[in-house]
């Protein structure tokens, strides 16, 4: 996990930490998969995702704030934990007629974190449009045109969710566009070279957001966080 989890290598109980902070992972992973516990699980996960955040991702920011490859790891930080907080207060209300204050907080605290995640990516494929080409497989043309256009949907996305208009659209179109990145990109790299660890720490990311983004697609109501 040293490229999710970018940890120092001099850090005093540095596999103990590593280990503990995986196993929680796996356990709040494991949760989701049953609709009881898949609330509880989706809050944990926000609370885990806002503790790596803090340290040691934030910390790294501190240090060398030009960083892009810092400010993406944010970015995809930020976004699971705005994911399950919104997930969190969604599994409450399905439970609840009435969706509580505190569900509500969570809600909006999700919202703002992913836009500010969106925002951020959004921002880095305008600002390095040129690299993020080179991503983008070869059978597609007019790569620099998909890399800003890519950029400011994330960007439209990011207001469409923030202030509530058409986010379960928002949410679907992300999920789609994070799922073709799953198998036209990031399943073709791993293949390529299935002994990089950060190409599997990027399937897996995207693989997450795509789920994220479908499941509060499926059970989102605009309603529940006006």
């Amino acid at each position: 996990m040293s490229s999710f989890i970018p940890v120092d290598t001099a850090l005093t109980g540095r596999a103990i930490f590593l280990y503990s902070i995986s196993t929680l992972f796996i356990v709040a992973g494991l949760t989701l998969f049953f609709i009881k516990t898949a609330g509880g699980g989706a809050l944990i996960s926000a609370w885990l995702f806002l503790a790596v955040f803090l340290y040691p991702h934030f910390f790294h920011l501190v240090r060398d704030w030009h960083n892009p490859g810092i400010w993406t790891g944010i970015a995809e930080i930020l976004g699971f934990a705005g994911g399950g907080f919104i997930l969190r207060g969604i599994y409450f209300d399905n439970k609840s007629a009435n969706i509580s204050p505190l569900m509500k907080i969570n809600m909006m605290i999700g919202r703002i974190l992913v836009a500010i995640s969106l925002l951020i990516v959004g921002i880095q494929h305008l600002m390095y449009a040129d690299y993020i080409s080179t991503l983008i497989p070869s059978w597609i043309p007019f790569s620099v045109f998909w890399a800003y256009l890519i950029g400011v949907a994330f960007i439209a996305s990011a207001f469409s969710i923030l202030i509530n208009i058409k986010t379960r659209l928002a949410f679907t179109l992300l999920g789609f566009m994070f799922l073709f990145w799953v198998i036209f990109l990031h399943a073709v790299r791993v293949a390529n070279d299935r002994h990089k660890e950060t190409e599997w720490t990027s399937l897996f990311v995207a693989l997450g957001f795509c789920g994220i983004f479908f499941t509060i697609a499926g059970l989102y109501s605009g309603k529940k966080t006006a």
